[in-house]
């Protein structure tokens, strides 16, 4: 995928991000530090570029968008470099949202090409003065629909090609329901699950073997639950390995919850496009290191293998071990740092790190650690 900068300042517990992530990355920090804010970075702005600022809000939870210690007169920022393409947007708020038309700038080679001020009723193609409509939809949109700007497809890739996927909604994944649509992505909690799974299982040659990557990699995460997924009458069951009655195969309120979000983040990943790039929150829930361990293998295959971008966000020491060999690919949001996050290796010296298991550095605080109490 192309290089690309996501940048923000104060949005919530985010007072200044400014991060470049590329291939398999790990995000980590205290609880509140802002790595789940980081990946709503992410969904904020696809969310606005497709369908406006309200439904952006909604996407990230509604409203406090604002850092708390932060000045009522100071916006909310976002950026997205993408090559020679930036895109700066600027969010006026109060301590309960927007309190305000919000401004846009889009840049093309260093040349402003668009541009909307806070508070203004309209904004600028050039030295053209276009006014705002009803609908809630960014300028750059209205620009990449017009067809005249065939130089945006790098932006318009990656925005579009971003999924970022929260804790999953496993209670609506375990219920025993027909499929009856045909998704082909997996939705941000994952609960069209089956859906995906069948309409690549079906269609193996249009979606280019997604199916079996799931199967197979599911195979290495747990080897003693999953031998392969059969659909009848659109139910969906899962058979363990040597399976040959149709008795054996468990519905999905009978299956593990670990082997459940495995299935998730295999779909997650193997459903990205080509130069796309996945954000899993917390990867390591419901799951054996075992399992984790597989997980991690098969994503950074992947990953090589269709230019993706992977960001993982976790607190788990299996985890952190697994990026013993890639410190520069582990990222932590700092407290004391000017702009978050800071790679491991900016923090301590690669031969230092190369002695310890980075679980156990972080269990001991020296990175991504809480602010305690004197005496704790």
């Amino acid at each position: 995928m192309p290089e690309f900068t996501l940048r923000a300042e104060n949005f919530r517990s985010i007072r200044r991000l400014d991060w470049s992530p590329e291939g398999t990355c790990l995000l980590a920090g205290a609880n509140g530090a802002g790595k789940s804010t980081t990946l709503d970075v992410l969904r904020f702005l696809r969310a606005l570029f497709e369908r406006g600022h309200e439904a952006a809000v909604v996407a990230v939870g509604g409203d406090h968008l604002r850092s708390t210690d932060v000045a009522e007169d100071q916006p909310v920022t976002f950026e997205l470099q993408v090559g020679r393409i930036r895109w700066v947007l600027r969010f006026p708020t109060t301590t309960l949202g927007l309190k305000g038309t919000y401004g846009e700038e889009l840049y093309h080679e260093d040349q402003l090409v668009l541009r909307a001020a806070m508070f203004d009723d309209g904004w600028f193609l050039g030295s053209e003065r276009h006014v705002h409509g009803h609908e809630p939809r960014c300028c750059a949109k209205i620009l990449w629909d017009r067809g005249d700007a065939p130089w945006m497809s790098p932006l318009v890739g990656l925005i579009a090609g971003t999924y970022v996927y929260a804790a999953p909604a496993l209670e609506k994944v375990k219920r025993s329901e027909a499929v009856t649509a045909h998704a082909s992505v997996l939705h941000g909690a994952g609960s069209n699950l089956w859906s995906v799974l069948s309409n690549w299982k079906a269609s193996a040659i249009h979606y280019e073997g997604r199916f079996d990557w799931v199967i197979s990699k599911g195979r290495d995460a747990f080897p003693e639950l999953l031998g392969a997924i059969e659909f009848e009458r659109g139910l969906p069951f899962v058979f363990p390995p040597g399976a040959s009655d149709p008795a054996d195969g468990l519905p999905p309120a009978r299956m593990a919850d670990g082997l459940l979000t495995g299935l998730l983040h295999l779909t997650a990943v193997a459903g990205a496009h080509d130069g796309g790039l996945v954000a899993i929150d917390e990867m390591e829930n419901q799951l054996h290191p075992h399992a984790i361990r597989r997980l991690l293998v098969a994503m950074r295959e992947r990953a090589e293998e269709h230019d993706l971008t992977i960001i993982l966000t976790s607190h788990s020491p299996v985890v952190m071990n697994a990026f013993r060999n890639e410190p520069e690919n582990f990222y932590v949001i700092q407290g004391g740092e000017a702009s978050q996050p800071v790679s491991l290796v900016e923090l301590h010296d690669e031969d230092w790190l190369a002695q310890f298991s980075l679980g156990d550095l972080y269990d001991r605080l020296d990175f991504g650690a809480p602010k305690l109490a004197v005496g704790d």
